[in-house]
């Protein structure tokens, strides 16, 4: 009897595992709702009206995607430096606005047009390789941010030295991907794997 009952819990175990993803977008499609249900409320509170409130919402988006074309196209916004330039001048807010902006250029892919390198890192000791972010350097000293799984956003910021470090061609969604499957998306595999290799065996000899 306690056999077929483990039998059975491994079965619902395994079927539940496998409409995970399914319900992971579920959640996610339930959460942006349910923020869009506020905010329309929030801002018919205001308006008290169905037609300004929808196209205030619409011209929310609208500005979005400019921004975001704009940025994308070419490189910087005249309204987003306008906003950088008042914040720069406070001296409460400029340290936090400072690092929030850094961190949302480094989670977008780039800084002033250019990607942020993904690494690899022997973390939290000698043998085990983890990716990394490399942020900045000073000469041979090298700022890298060592994300956990299965949240990327989370993590340690470490000062590591060059010669520690091994490059890859990761792009930051693939080695984000890797971190929030836990290891069960591993893009370019063949190419991480023997870059691990390749290093053991420099240091075995």
């Amino acid at each position: 009897m306690s056999a077929k009952i483990k039998l059975l819990l491994r079965y619902i175990f395994v079927g539940a595992l496998s409409l995970f993803p399914l319900i992971l977008v579920i959640v996610v499609v339930n959460y942006l709702k349910n923020l869009g249900i506020s905010a329309y409320l929030s801002l018919h509170d205001y308006t008290d009206s169905f037609e300004l409130t929808l196209a205030l919402m619409a011209g929310v988006i609208a500005v979005f995607a400019l921004l975001g074309f704009s940025i994308e196209k070419y490189g910087r916004s005249i309204f987003v430096s306008m906003i950088d330039s008042t914040f720069d001048k406070i001296p409460a807010i400029r340290s936090v606005y400072s690092v929030s902006k850094k961190l949302a250029a480094m989670l977008s892919g780039g800084e002033d047009g250019t990607k942020k390198e993904v690494v690899l890192v022997e973390y939290p000791k000698e043998g085990l390789w983890v990716p990394a972010y490399l942020l900045n350097r000073h000469e041979n000293i090298c700022v890298v941010f060592i994300p956990t799984s299965p949240n990327p956003t989370s993590g340690y910021t470490v000062l590591v030295d060059e010669s520690l470090i091994k490059k890859t061609s990761l792009s930051l969604q693939e080695a984000s991907s890797f971190i929030i499957s836990m290891g069960a998306d591993f893009p370019q595999k063949e190419k991480v794997s023997m870059l691990i290799q390749n290093a053991n065996e420099i240091k075995s000899h």
